[in-house]
């Protein structure tokens, strides 16, 4: 592992803003250890090393720093001693952050063989990668940023369907309507979990979780955190009948997310400590406690790097393993400025049209995060408050790093520069007050964030509100130059849509529907243009010409803010200063995945097509049964016109209950759509078909 210094880092986030130098303390290993603790790894275990440790503290090894100066690590061992400073601060006589006790059998050893592709035809013919035009020819994922690919469960490049479902990534042949083959995945039997795709020529990409379990307790001892895996695996679908999978890599941690921009994909990820072991009280007793913390203090003072940062396993394409070693070096992982746990928070590099799956770079900080958003230049991660709560065990822990004993109502952004395809560089961070409704809250262009908050009231009598905030890269901080304030009094941010680098669109909701248009050309003062307020609510906005918005979301009560069922508006926004909605369409007691998950929805441009997948609930009447229909409505848009036209029912013959279809997709004049059970195919001319293939 690299040993040299690391680069553009800030201050530690302890209270008392420390911090540590590489000689103030000596890391396990150094002079004076010999004691090994339960793994068998040497280290600080005596109690005069744990006294002097201590008393480094106490006589000011550490030295105190402005809470905006930069501190980068000189080198693996001061990032060692940032990680157990602040697990010193943190930990209690039952552990770390919400990690408890890990329970599970020993692992076997490795079987990560894989099994023989199961193929559904002999002597399959070979494919040229794609069908047509990726948008002309065929439908590609519904995506947030133009020419940043979103992973799916669904992908099609117009002559083939990949699809990920029941835990099994299956290839359709579209002409045939037939499952062709089935990919193995290597990894543990049994524990691997495809959940997203990519599909970039005749290159799959598929990104699974294989959730092994914790540690057995030994001797009293356990592992900080249950284990978790990503696995990255390349497949060559050059003939989609006989998938070839190239290899694979599992890496500690669990999957936030992922982007492509070309040939190269950057996976985000958040690792908890993986090799830190803990013990807790073996009895009831108030002694026992004071046993159990100080032993974890002893504990931690152990550990080596290796127990913090996330490791990598490469696998060949049988499965086998070709090596394991740290996800990244020191030089890679960065500190942010305010306390955000113990995680760290991997953005890893691929370069998906090469022949090695391996990552070619990665970048990292100490923190955690859930929220992902990706233009062409710049990665954006969200860290809210929850994420931070799972590292506050108790009131006395916390109150030493959050002013108040708890995370603030507020949202750490983490900025990562990925305009060089080879590699990905941690920029800036910064904070902003509130919380993301998802990743459409967040835009980026040229070094500018705009970014929309829900403030929570923070006592009964005071209400909620919303912002818009926009920050600069200023160094490695997030400055903010300008914001808007007080949108939707005592309501909530349902949707935001950036429309362009000079409006945004947001909706609210408690009772009404504002929805407000912000100009934001100016960033030093943004401000709101015009505002609507109608009933329901849009939980999805998307553009369909200039000047015109559609909406997806609820209609409801006017009075009560009760939901009725699904709706669709079209908005009228040529006017700023006036928005109107023109038309309304609604579907009682209806509701639609597309307003939870924008890859749900589809627009078809060739055909002022929009596909809305839904679901409807059908009360009992006159003695008939409750039921569900489920399928698509299919809707016309256009300039100033939305029109209500037929649906398709997508749900197996003589089912009387059904679900939305998850995604739709269209390929040539076929309209096709995926559930959990399978997939249903409809002529779009004369609007025949229906269920095609299955997928158990």
């Amino acid at each position: 592992m690299s040993r040299s210094s690391i680069l553009g880092l800030t201050a530690l986030p302890l209270a008392a803003a420390l911090t540590l130098t590489a000689c103030a303390v000596q890391g396990p290993g150094g002079p004076g250890s010999g004691d090994k603790d339960p793994g068998g790894r040497t280290g600080m275990n005596s109690s005069n090393n744990a006294a002097a440790w201590d008393g480094a503290f106490a006589k000011g090894a550490i030295t105190a720093l402005p809470a905006s100066s930069l501190a980068p690590f000189d080198d693996c061992s001061e990032l060692l001693t940032y990680y157990q400073a602040n697990a010193l601060e943190l930990v209690t006589p039952f552990g770390l952050g919400q990690g408890g006790y890990g329970w599970a059998e020993e692992d076997d050893a490795a079987t990560a063989a894989a099994a023989a592709t199961e193929s559904a035809a002999d002597g399959a013919t070979t494919y040229t990668a794609g069908g047509g035009e990726a948008g002309t020819d065929y439908s590609t994922t519904n995506v947030q940023e133009e020419g940043v690919d979103e992973p799916d469960i669904v992908k099609t490049d117009g002559r083939i369907i990949v699809t990920v479902t029941n835990n099994k990534v299956r290839v359709v042949d579209v002409a045939e309507e037939k499952v062709v083959s089935t990919v193995s995945l290597p990894g543990r039997r049994d524990q691997v979990n495809p959940s997203e795709i990519l599909l970039h020529g005749t290159t799959l990409v598929v990104l699974s979780q294989e959730w092994g379990q914790g540690g057995g307790i030994a001797d009293g001892y356990f592992p900080a955190f249950n284990p978790g895996r990503t696995v990255v695996t390349t497949v060559d679908l050059t003939d989609p009948a006989s998938p070839r999978t190239v290899g694979s890599v599992r890496i500690e941690g669990s999957y936030r997310s992922a982007r492509l921009v070309g040939d190269t994909l950057r996976m985000v990820m958040v690792t908890d400590p993986p090799g830190v072991t803990l013990t807790a009280p073996r009895k009831g007793t108030l002694a026992a406690e004071d046993e159990a913390l100080e032993r974890n203090r002893e504990l931690i003072r152990e550990t080596t790097l290796e127990d913090w940062i996330p490791h990598r396993q490469e696998l060949d394409g049988d499965g086998r393993t070709v090596g394991t070693e740290p996800l990244l070096a020191c030089d890679q992982i960065a500190r942010p400025r305010d306390p955000a746990g113990l995680s760290t928070m991997s953005v890893v590099t691929f370069d998906v049209g090469a022949a090695n799956p391996a990552p070619t770079s990665g970048t990292g900080l100490v923190a955690t995060g859930s929220t992902v958003y990706a233009s062409p230049d710049r990665i954006v991660v969200g860290t809210s408050g929850w994420d931070l709560w799972a590292w506050m065990p108790e009131p006395a822990a916390a109150s030493r790093i959050w002013p108040g004993g708890q995370p603030l109502d507020r949202t750490d952004l983490h900025t990562f520069d990925i305009s060089d395809p080879d590699s990905t560089r941690y920029v800036a961070s910064g904070t902003v007050e509130g919380r993301l409704v998802n990743q459409w809250a967040l835009d980026e262009q040229d070094g500018v964030i705009r970014v929309a908050t829900t403030t929570d009231p923070p006592g009964a009598s005071q209400q909620s509100q919303s912002s818009l905030v926009v920050l600069r890269e200023d160094g490695d901080q997030l400055a903010e130059t300008g914001r808007v304030d007080g949108m939707g009094l005592t309501e909530q941010i349902q949707s935001v849509r950036y429309l362009s680098a000079d409006l945004a669109a947001i909706v609210t909701f408690r009772q009404t529907d504002p929805l407000y248009l912000v100009d934001t050309s100016d960033p030093t003062a943004p401000q709101v243009k015009g505002e609507l307020k109608i009933p329901g609510f849009s939980s999805y906005l998307h553009p369909v010409a200039d000047g015109w918005l559609l909406g997806i979301g609820q209609d409801a009560d006017e009075k009560t803010g009760e939901t009725k069922g699904l709706q669709a508006s079209l908005f009228d926004i040529r006017d700023l200063t006036a928005p109107r909605r023109t038309e309304v369409l609604t579907w009682e007691n209806g509701w639609s995945p597309a307003e939870h998950d924008h890859r749900a929805f589809l627009q078809w441009p060739q055909r002022d097509l929009v596909v809305l997948p839904y679901t409807q609930w059908i009360e009992p009447v006159d003695g008939k049964e409750e039921g569900n229909n489920a399928g698509v409505a299919l809707l016309t848009v256009k300039e100033g016109t939305l029109t209500e036209g037929p649906t398709l029912t997508t749900t197996p013959k003589k089912q009387n209950w059904g679900e939305a279809p998850m995604r739709t997709l269209v390929i040539g004049d076929q309209l096709w759509t995926l559930d959990w059970q399978g997939l249903s195919r409809f002529d779009l001319d004369s609007l025949e078909g229906g269920w095609a293939v299955d997928l158990p």
